[in-house]
């Protein structure tokens, strides 16, 4: 995978899920490596003003990762219902050129299940689809924070009484 790259650290009912990422630098040894991350969240707005009118809300987290070793962990989880914590490490190219990669951005989520698995693998008959197998995880939470590592600009929401 590139040097852009969303490494995410899982506990399931306190004990660790470990993926088997390709990249062990700068803490990621054990990480699950995402192929791709979305999180939305939204506030309900009136149309004419746009004054706030409702409570905000937020998306599932979703990543895609490769099909391994933490796979029939994610699934135990989800049936099972258990409470996870998740900790979503955003790497990339150091701004300053020498070749060395950052980590710049973290995403933590607490109160968290996983709400829903797709596993995908490539149509054999399509040759221009040819990939490793790979799931789509859906995480809900309760407890969000955001923090751009360089001068630990942080915010966070809680979603108590929202859900």
């Amino acid at each position: 995978m590139s040097e852009d790259t969303v490494h995410l650290f899982l506990k399931a009912n306190g004990t660790m899920i470990e993926g088997e990422g390709s990249q062990t630098s700068l803490g990621r040894k054990g990480s699950i490596e995402c192929a791709s991350y979305r999180a939305s969240v939204a506030a309900a707005r009136d149309a004419g003003s746009g004054v706030a009118t409702g409570r905000r809300h937020h998306e599932p987290i979703v990543f895609m990762k490769r099909i391994d070793k933490s796979s029939p962990l994610l699934a135990k989880a989800l049936v099972a219902n258990e409470a996870v914590e998740a900790t979503f490490l955003f790497f990339r190219p150091s701004p300053t050129g020498d070749g060395t990669t950052e980590q710049f951005y973290t995403v933590a989520v607490k109160q968290g299940r996983i709400a829903e698995l797709r596993q995908v693998a490539a149509d054999p008959a399509d040759p221009g689809s040819a990939s490793a197998p790979l799931e789509e995880v859906h995480l809900v939470f309760g407890e969000i924070t955001w923090t751009y590592t360089n001068g630990e600009v942080t915010a966070s929401d809680s979603l108590r009484g929202l859900r």
